[in-house]
């Protein structure tokens, strides 16, 4: 690429990406692995968009999750993404280069969410030819196939075909394939679906090793609470629409409502201090408060009342709200395709 074309997609992503941007700061200071702006895909026939104008950044050493209903553009947005469809409106750019040039498709590694492996082949042939189909020499591509295998602990199933593995030891073949190239950014729609717990979180420790060596992880899924658990950042999908694209973070304190989880060493004088600033509040299942408080200054508040009071505090924690609950109060629409008009 040519050094006046790059600055001026350089250029072009800083000012957009200051357009978009939630006041993040530790997001800010880095350039996006992968710029999305005005993406928007309409299907031969569909009066309504599958996707539609949207925009959206993924940044380096970051896990991304990418939640939306069955139908609402997730699956659409993933192909437009790794190149699969073509007919599109706006700007998809790898690190600063647009999606469809063999530079950016080599920053970037897919995993479908079913596997599919030729015949006749083993796993170790499997992944030895498909480094060869990059460019790699059989040398090169039978070290690097060898070299995944062992980390991936699949050694001693090297000389079986991928197609006899379970859900989990395929989803690791599929793995070894998108890191041929080393890629910048690892894309997954549904990675863990039907595998079993044990072979979830052996994935995605492997997932979170990738991300500590600066790797952006991009996973479209439905299970919202292992994505609450991994997750830096969230892009939420309403009828083809985004609702919220952002930092984890930002979205849960949002919710949040100033809920606080409070145990003290004397709970009927904590009581008593709670009703007489009139303060909202519940017990839990342990007897704890859960206390809603109106404002910062509230808080403060009560806090001095209880040290004057000589209460000690065993607990005081703000409560966040889990990914589930935001996405219930979010997703409206759901599918495009059960949408109104």
């Amino acid at each position: 690429m040519h050094k006046n074309k790059k600055d001026k997609i350089n250029k072009f992503i800083t000012h957009k990406y200051a357009e978009t941007s939630l006041g993040e700061f530790n997001r800010m200071e880095k350039k996006p692995i992968l710029f999305v702006r005005h993406l928007t895909k309409r299907y031969f026939g569909k009066k309504t968009p599958a996707i539609n104008d949207i925009s959206f950044n993924v940044f380096p050493g970051e896990f991304h999750a990418f939640i939306g209903a069955n139908g609402a553009g997730k699956t659409t947005t993933i192909k437009s993404l790794i190149g699969a469809y073509i007919n599109w409106s706006g700007t998809i750019l790898i690190q600063g280069i647009k999606n469809n040039k063999e530079d950016a498709k080599k920053k970037l590694g897919y995993i479908p969410e079913n596997a599919r492996f030729p015949d006749k082949f083993s796993a170790l042939q499997y992944l030895e030819w498909m480094v060869m189909l990059s460019g790699l020499p059989r040398k090169k591509a039978r070290l690097f196939a060898e070299t995944q295998l062992k980390e991936l602990k699949m050694w001693g199933l090297r000389r079986k075909s991928p197609n006899s593995f379970s859900s989990g030891q395929k989803k690791k073949i599929l793995l070894a394939q998108a890191l041929i190239h080393n890629p910048d950014i690892i894309i997954m729609d549904e990675p863990v679906a039907n595998l079993d717990p044990k072979a979830r979180i052996d994935f995605f420790d492997k997932l979170l090793e990738l991300k500590s060596q600066g790797k952006a992880i991009f996973v479209s899924s439905h299970v919202l609470a292992e994505l609450d658990r991994y997750s830096d950042s969230v892009t939420v999908l309403d009828g083809g629409k985004i609702v919220y694209t952002g930092s984890k973070d930002a979205l849960l304190k949002r919710f949040s409502q100033n809920r606080y989880l409070c145990e003290t060493n004397d709970q009927a004088k904590t009581e008593a201090c709670l009703k007489s600033k009139r303060i909202k509040y519940h017990l839990d299942e342990a007897r704890n408060f859960i206390i809603r408080f109106s404002n910062e200054k509230q808080i403060r508040d009560f806090q001095m009342k209880i040290l004057k009071l000589n209460i000690r505090l065993l607990q005081f924690r703000h409560l966040l709200p889990t990914l589930d609950e935001i996405y219930k109060k979010l997703v409206i629409k759901g599918s495009v395709d059960t949408m109104a008009g």
